[in-house]
Parts: C-alpha cells; structure tokens; sequence
C-alpha cells in the first residue's frame, strides 16, 4: 500500500522526535557523571629507601620501564581505576633528589612555615565532583606544598579522599589538617595509606582496587 506524503512526514517527525529525546537523555546522563580529578604531589628520590617515614621522602620505584615516585605510581592506579583527570602539583623552585638533602629542605621549609610557589593551579575545579589528593608524609605531616595548594584552591561542595604512601607513620593527623583548610568540602576519612615497602608488591593493584570499590563516593 502506498504512503501518503502526510504519513510519510508524521512517521519522520516521530523520529525526529525520538532522536531529539534519546541525545537530551545521553546529554544529561553524560552531565550527571560523576566527575573525578586525581591530585597527587610527589618527589621522586633516587634511591629506594627503608626506615620511619617522619624522616624521608618519596621513593623511586620502577614500573613499566618508567621511574616514579611512589605517590604518583598509586596516583596513576587510581586514575586508570576511576578514570579520572590527573594533575601534578609542581613547585616552582625543584627539591633535592638526593635523599639527605631532601629531608633538610623539608624540615626547613616546615620550621619556617614556607607555602612553596606551585607551577600552576586548576582553573576548572567545577567540573569535577571528587577530588582524591595524594602526597608522601615529611616530616610526620604533608609536605608544605600541599599546604600551597590545598590554600589555593576551594574545594567547596567537593568530596574529597586522600591517599598516602608512608614509611611508618601513616597519615598522620594530615587528614584532619585536610578538614581544617577545607571545612566546606566532605573529606572522606578512610583514606589509602601504603607503605612505600608495599608499593611494589605484586598485588598492589588489587588493594587500590578494592580500596576504591569500598567507596561510596566513587560508585
């Protein structure tokens, strides 16, 4: 039977129509995800180190023929497990590699109370949800750099999980500091602490794994 051209252009408004709901659906789908950004600081030493974590550093460590510091090697498993956005925090002036020298800058700049100047800073902190924000434990707090950026940006609304990698002293009362220099955001408190010793243990990514799968704020 022969169609009329009036149903001929029904039946192609009708799927105009249904096109037209099916993108405003994709569209709010896509804007109603769950937006993650992966904050990590981490120096590199070069060499691998033992003992309490209140006097070192990051170690270095190696994965995939590339060398990392521990917190960026955790950083990275978080990103490919959320897949999240990453971002660096960099200071301006670089930091000793060399382990000795490292840990005496660091004291030095927590003697003196020092917000280093970063490299850079987010500018499009609205369009992410939740923040994971990692860093090594000097000096049996953050590095001051964390101290820079956590002051720099507002985090306001967000939900936001730290992660540590450590030599002893796990987070050491920096989660608390976390809250204290970002009352309006929702600071989860079972954050990740790993001992560098474990970093490079074989079933380190099951433990972020189900570290994250635990999480309601990244369900």
């Amino acid at each position: 039977m022969k169609i009329s051209s009036y149903e001929l252009f029904t039946k192609r408004i009708f799927v105009f129509l249904l096109m037209t709901i099916f993108s405003f659906h994709a569209i709010a789908d896509q804007n109603n995800k769950k937006r993650t950004l992966v904050v990590y600081f981490s120096q590199p030493e070069d060499v691998k180190l033992d003992g309490v974590d209140g006097n070192s550093g990051a170690s270095l460590l190696s994965k995939n023929n590339q060398l990392l510091g521990s917190t960026q090697y955790i950083a990275q498993l978080i990103q490919q497990q959320t897949d999240g956005e990453l971002f660096r925090i960099e200071t301006v002036n670089t930091y000793p590699s060399q382990h000795e020298p490292l840990i005496r800058y660091a004291e030095k700049e927590k003697q003196d109370n020092v917000r280093p100047a970063l490299k850079s800073k987010i500018n499009n902190l609205a369009d992410y949800d939740t923040v994971f924000i990692g860093y090594p434990i000097w000096w049996y707090q953050m590095p001051m750099a964390l101290y820079s950026f956590l002051e720099q940006h507002n985090l306001q609304g967000k939900t936001i999980i730290p992660f540590t990698t450590h030599g002893g002293s796990h987070f050491s009362g920096s989660i608390q500091e976390i809250q204290r220099l970002q009352p309006g955001a929702s600071v989860i408190t079972d954050g990740l602490a790993i001992s560098r010793n474990d970093v490079t243990d074989d079933d380190i990514e099951s433990e972020v794994k189900d570290w994250l799968n635990d999480l309601p704020a990244v369900k």
